[in-house]
């Protein structure tokens, strides 16, 4: 199932997802479109690291309510989708340094050297560049049960680990700075941090262990791109009515793109797939239409075949074999079957 919730910035009132957007296994038939609304300034608590802060900053936060047509077997995975998003840009995909991330204490001077991160005015910004600054920070909740059977209130819960590559959890460590007054959080991060700084109730992320932010500094090939968000490897997912909410913190409409939800199991052979079928079927049409246009070639054009009686392998011998001397009477001249 997948579907789009930009529109659900505006939705001062409950509707249904654009229709054009949603999309689903046609094995269950059809079934109404998931609904969406919008409640703004929600004040959202940031957990303190040390159990002495009490920080919370304020979000607009979509409810989506959707419906669940069958049981679905596990694995269930959820995934956000962007359109119009370009992480294979250059510039943005050299944006980051590998020895922040690698959990050394990099300065102002080494990271401008290395010319991986943008410093304004001379920040030294953890973790810098475009990829981390850009990341997606629309918090997904669980699938809440409303009435499905008498189950009214039970939470279909998503793991937020195991999501990442193993080889990107090797190449994160935890940050390797000790003076937490000397790093800022990146500019689009400064709001869920007080006063936008670091501190010891308000640390910087553990990249080590943040998966989200892992996934996330994979960058992808194409502008329309999913990244995993969410597993549930071992529960049913049972048939009914749930509900969602979605911190609405990522701005999409800056460069006209569009957020979705998916949900998707997977098999032996993995989940379901388009491109390699769109892939395969575009090259069969091109290799069967070029096995006609040479086929037409042929019948119009066919190729001349040689006489292989014109064959001579001297001069004055009209067919078959050499007879091994030149007109003269001369030195004796080999042909090719008698090198061999």
């Amino acid at each position: 199932m997948s579907f789009e919730y930009t529109g659900c910035k505006s939705a001062l009132e409950s509707k249904p997802v654009p229709d054009s957007s949603f999309v689903h296994s046609s094995a269950v038939g059809d079934f109404g479109r998931p609904t969406y609304i919008i409640k703004n300034n929600v004040s959202i608590p940031v957990p303190s690291a040390t159990g002495a802060g009490n920080f919370s900053y304020p979000v607009s936060q979509c409810t989506v309510s959707l419906t669940v047509p069958v049981d679905i077997q596990p694995p269930l995975y959820m995934y956000y989708k962007l359109t119009n998003f370009y992480q294979n840009h250059r510039k943005y995909t050299k944006s980051l340094d590998y020895k922040q991330l690698g959990g050394e204490a990099s300065t102002a001077a080494e990271i401008v050297s290395r010319k991986g991160c943008i410093l304004p005015a001379g920040e030294l910004i953890y973790p810098c560049g475009l990829i981390a600054n850009s990341l997606f920070n629309d918090t997904i909740g669980n699938l809440v049960a409303v009435d499905p059977a008498g189950a009214a209130g039970e939470t279909y819960a998503f793991q937020h680990t195991g999501i990442s590559w193993p080889s990107d959890k090797d190449r994160f460590k935890k940050y390797g700075y000790t003076d937490l007054t000397q790093i800022l959080p990146p500019p689009n991060w400064r709001d869920r941090y007080p006063k936008g700084v670091y501190s010891a109730d308000y640390p910087p992320p553990d990249i080590q262990s943040d998966e989200h932010f892992q996934v996330w500094m994979r960058t992808a090939g194409w502008p329309t791109f999913l990244k995993t968000y969410g597993r549930n490897p071992d529960t049913v997912l049972k048939a009914g009515n749930y509900q969602m909410t979605i911190d609405m913190n990522f701005p999409i409409e800056t460069y006209g793109g569009k957020k979705y939800i998916v949900f998707s199991t997977t098999g032996a052979i993995g989940g379901r797939n388009n491109s390699l079928g769109i892939g395969f079927i575009i090259i069969a049409v091109i290799s069967a239409a070029l096995g006609l246009i040479f086929t037409a070639f042929h019948i119009i054009r066919p190729r001349i075949i040689g006489d292989h009686s014109k064959i001579s392998f001297s001069d004055g011998a009209s067919s078959g074999r050499s007879t091994g001397r030149d007109d003269t009477g001369g030195n004796r001249v080999r042909s090719r079957y008698e090198d061999d």
